[in-house]
């Protein structure tokens, strides 16, 4: 039974021949003195809500008040009590003697809280109190203690598989070392130790990616210092990327590559070389890196192999200039048919020096 979004809860407590029972200007404090005193306990709401009716009639709010006051106390000492004095003190107050309500509720309250405690009974009590206030003090402290084995725990695991890394590093560095050009081996031991520092499974990238750097001079000394120190960068915001960036697998630590590089590159000026052989040999002639030249005979008449940068000189000019000679050195032989001569053009010759040197080996 429900009577709208202002009586909140006591719909589960009074009745709709109750609420109708109550005068009507009466009938929003009734709902208010149910709905307090049914805080106290589900049973002691539904017979107040019974009970009060009646003394609403009588329009006499003392007595109201006092059945409140007298319930409340009994119901604190027990709410059993309390449920049995909120039926039984209506009838009371219409006794000849007004002096049975209180009498009764004195009683009551008495019985249900029995005698004063005894000085043990309070230490009891105390000692009690104050142990639970440590503990609650301490429950911070307990879940704070939880949450330091847990991040501990978990710095075990990484340690754990740090020195694994660690391990696999000290197995894989000798065999580098001994491929790395001596030249290089000072810087190369400073980098590989800083990503170690770092990160020991960044570091086993790291160790592999430098040889090729440095052994292949895709770039300087300052140059890979500077890529190591972009990838530490990286290293620090996340491990997987940072990882990522030293086995050359993103597509970022490319472009740093890149932007390292020194040197002139080839694609900036192989079609300039193009037309240059072309005018010198007389005949069209093609450019090729050697990094796009496998499978192609370096020596054949329709194209030149050069190096995808020339470091030769420290400004541009320069390497371009070297890349010139070699080109022209190129088109000079295909001008010349160096790469399309034959021992099948000198037959007598060969003939001769068969017979010739035949003839010694005998």
């Amino acid at each position: 039974m429900t009577f709208g979004p202002a009586v909140g809860n006591v719909g589960m407590y009074v009745a709709r021949e109750m609420l109708t029972s109550v005068p009507e200007d009466q009938r929003q404090a009734y709902l208010r003195m149910v709905e307090e005193i049914s805080e106290l306990k589900y049973q002691l709401g539904v017979e107040v809500a019974r009970q009060l009716p009646r003394l609403l009639a009588e329009r006499d709010q003392e007595l109201v008040a006092r059945y409140l006051r007298q319930v409340t106390s009994v119901a604190a000492a027990g709410w059993k009590s309390g449920v049995e004095v909120a039926k039984q003190l209506p009838d009371l107050y219409e006794a000849p003697d007004k002096t049975l309500a209180g009498a009764y509720v004195d009683i009551v309250s008495r019985a249900t809280s029995g005698p004063g405690e005894d000085t043990e009974t309070t230490e009891l009590a105390g000692e009690l109190d104050r142990l639970e206030r440590t503990l609650r003090e301490m429950e911070p402290k307990v879940k704070r203690a939880n949450e330091l084995r847990t991040q501990l725990a978990a710095r075990d695991r990484r340690d754990e598989k740090r020195r694994k890394h660690a391990v696999e590093l000290a197995a894989a560095l000798p065999p580098i070392l001994a491929r790395l050009r001596p030249r290089f081996r000072g810087t190369y031991l400073t980098l590989v130790r800083e990503v170690a520092a770092a990160d020991p499974e960044a570091s086993l990238e790291a160790a592999d990616t430098l040889l090729d750097l440095l052994n292949g001079e895709r770039v300087s000394e300052q140059g890979a210092t500077e890529w190591v120190a972009r990838g530490l960068e990286v290293l620090d915001r996340s491990k997987e990327m940072g990882r990522g960036y030293f086995r050359l697998g993103s597509k970022h630590s490319l472009e740093v590559l890149e932007d390292l590089k020194e040197g002139l590159a080839l694609k900036d000026v192989a079609r300039v070389l193009k037309l240059y052989a072309t005018a010198l040999s007389g005949r069209d002639v093609a450019i090729r890196a050697t990094t796009e030249a496998q499978g192609l005979d370096p020596y054949g008449a329709g194209h030149i192999v050069l190096p995808p940068e020339m470091r030769v000189f420290e400004d541009d000019a320069g390497n371009f200039s070297a890349y010139k000679v070699a080109a022209a050195h190129g088109a000079g032989r295909i001008e010349f048919g160096t790469y399309i001569f034959s021992l099948g053009d000198i037959p007598s010759t060969v003939a001769e020096l068969r017979r010739r040197y035949t003839q010694e080996a005998r």
